[in-house]
């Protein structure tokens, strides 16, 4: 068998297992480094050669900005703007979407998008208003937003590097804006006109809260002593039950969940699994005699349901169980319930793995200053707040934007190259106390890093036994039948399609190298097709897995699987039809 044969099938299988989604992506990718390694087509001493590449730093330092902003208590200002204006819906969402867009160009569009996801629904909450309608286009226009600087998302960053393996120099900071600017802009404008009618509204829960379907909780509660279940049969109790509260099966003998047949008999001591809502939590408890099942010591119904947080996409808690959660938040904070997409859960709640995007119906045993802390150190970002104030301190605020504006200073102004700029701004924040030693290695996306890290030695691999070149030979091919126009379209889509299945990034550094190479085969402008791959590996809207964006809001908005190809699918349309002709005059 060849090598590039043998190089091809692996990377067919790193792209099915990137599809397949059971695997973390960094995992996948140490997993077939490994393999490149043992093959021998990576020398073991540059297999983590990755690590030290200028895209994977400029990467983990703009994701410590982007907090380090955060903590400021810049949301506090933007959440304070937003409360003093805000009349009607229609406004709330273009200022939101254009805010979000605007934000992300200058910091990680992910921690943009986690900053205004709290301050969206505080504002959803206040007026009454359903979030479904405005969730899904705040995560959309934070995606646009990140087209339109080097720094914006991480595929700017990376195609900026691999330009300069091509030609003399990088990308610089605003050439991006050439083409992000009019597609973020026409983007943001059908979003908020048009596309927002396109979203599946949900229904708000039964006490007019329109943050989250909140009856799709599973809970566990024990059926006490004196219980009147005691000896009923399940088929009973499910007909005593409301139509938004659902027992879906129990603990069995064996410590797992099993169902619960209609004929059998409830017996005391027994932990029974929920689907509800926890404001009917209090009541079901009296009115059935049953018990939460929690390993907390919650004296009182008033702690129950205290904090709903959602597991964001560098949690420490993804992959770990309840034990670990424990260990970490020292029993200050209790899981009482955990939502999911899909709601299949093969265990105990307490057995059960964390994925990102699940929500945790969490008890509160901890003093109001410390929830903040507590919920951070975790990785959960709180969604709905009965405790404690999402608002935070300001008096940082202008000084943090004052040097994270200063370090883009010097960055447009070829002043310092661009590591050295926000290292600087990064030391600036923690000599102020924004970031400190701990915060600073846990606020890095790992699995992000760790990602890049391992495909670019593989990407260069593929560069290096001609497998870019070969694919990219296959369609310059094409241009015997299509003209320049057409190939960019062609490109555009493919990476699109990529970019929806698997990460962003790692769709940046595969595609590239074969634009890179088709531009050479043809005699055509590199830099035409860099700007197309990365357009088109930005543009992940036709489901919740392309984005860590979208997954964060599918929770929230209660979103399905197949409600973002109805607003994604159009908003995709025309970004190919506006961004193929810009590049086409602007890079050609």
């Amino acid at each position: 068998m060849s090598e590039q044969l043998i190089i091809s099938s692996l990377f067919i299988v790193l792209i099915i297992l990137f599809i397949w989604g059971k695997l973390r992506y960094d995992a996948v990718s140490l997993i077939m480094l490994a393999l490149f390694v043992i093959f021998g087509f990576i020398e073991p001493n540059k297999a983590f050669v990755g690590l030290g590449h200028p895209a994977v730093v400029t990467v983990a330092l703009v994701l410590l900005i982007s907090k380090g902003l955060e903590k400021s208590g810049f949301i506090s200002f933007v959440g304070v703007f937003f409360q003093k204006i805000i009349k009607s819906e229609i406004q709330f969402i273009i200022i939101l979407c254009f805010i979000a867009a605007f934000l992300s160009s200058f910091m990680n569009n992910i921690g943009a998008m986690a900053m205004l996801l709290p301050i969206t629904l505080a504002i959803c909450q206040k007026m009454n208003w359903n979030p479904s309608k405005f969730l899904m286009p705040l995560a959309f226009a934070s995606i646009l937003g990140g087209m339109n600087t080097k720094i914006g998302t991480p595929p700017n960053i990376i195609i900026s590097e691999i330009r300069g393996d091509y030609l003399s120099s990088d990308f610089d900071f605003f050439d991006f804006a050439f083409i992000g600017l009019p597609v973020s802009i026409i983007g943001v404008l059908f979003i908020v006109f048009i596309g927002w009618k396109f979203i599946p509204l949900r229904a708000m829960n039964s006490q007019g809260n329109p943050l989250i379907k909140l009856d799709d909780y599973l809970v566990e509660m024990t059926i006490d002593e004196n219980s009147p279940l005691i000896d009923k049969r399940a088929y009973d109790f499910r007909q005593m039950l409301d139509v938004d509260t659902s027992l879906m099966g129990h603990i069995n003998e064996n410590n797992i969940k099993a169902e619960i047949h209609g004929n059998q008999k409830l017996i005391r001591g027994q932990i029974l699994i929920l689907k509800i809502n926890p404001d009917y939590i209090a009541e079901i408890q009296e009115q059935f005699g049953l018990t939460i099942n929690t390993d907390s010591d919650i004296s009182d119904d008033s702690d129950l349901g205290g904090i709903e947080a959602i597991i964001i996409p560098k949690s420490r808690l993804i992959g770990r169980r309840y034990n670990y959660f424990k260990r970490l938040i020292g029993g200050s904070l209790s899981l009482l319930g955990l939502w999911r997409k899909g709601l299949k859960f093969r265990f105990r709640l307490s057995n059960e793995t964390f994925q990102s995007g699940d929500v945790l119906l969490l008890a509160n045993r901890a003093e109001k200053n410390k929830i903040g802390e507590r919920l951070e150190l975790a990785g959960l970002m709180p969604l709905w707040q009965r405790e404690f104030d999402i608002f935070k301190d300001t008096s940082k605020t202008f000084l943090a934007l004052g040097i994270f504006i200063t370090s883009l200073f010097m960055i447009i102004f070829n002043i310092l190259p661009i590591i050295v700029a926000f290292l600087l701004c990064v030391l600036a924040f923690a000599s102020i106390k924004l970031l400190n030693g701990d915060s600073i290695y846990r606020h890095i996306d790992w699995p992000v890093v760790v990602l890049l890290a391992a495909m670019i030695p593989i990407g260069n691999t593929l560069t290096e036994y001609g497998i870019s070149s070969s694919v990219a030979s296959s369609l310059a091919s094409l241009s015997d039948f299509v003209d320049l126009i057409w190939i960019l379209v062609i490109l555009m889509i493919i990476t699109m399609f990529l970019s929806d299945i698997i990460n962003n990034a790692a769709t940046a550094v595969i595609m590239a190298p074969i634009a890179a190479n088709i531009a050479l085969e043809m005699g055509a402008s590199i830099d035409a097709f860099l700007m197309t791959v990365t357009i088109g590996a930005s543009c992940a809207f036709l489901s919740p897995i392309g984005h860590q964006c979208n997954t964060l809001v599918m929770g929230p908005g209660n979103y399905k699987f197949g409600d973002y190809w109805k607003l994604g699918l159009p908003l995709e349309i025309i970004i190919v039809c506006v961004s193929v002709p810009v590049i086409y005059f602007f890079w050609t």
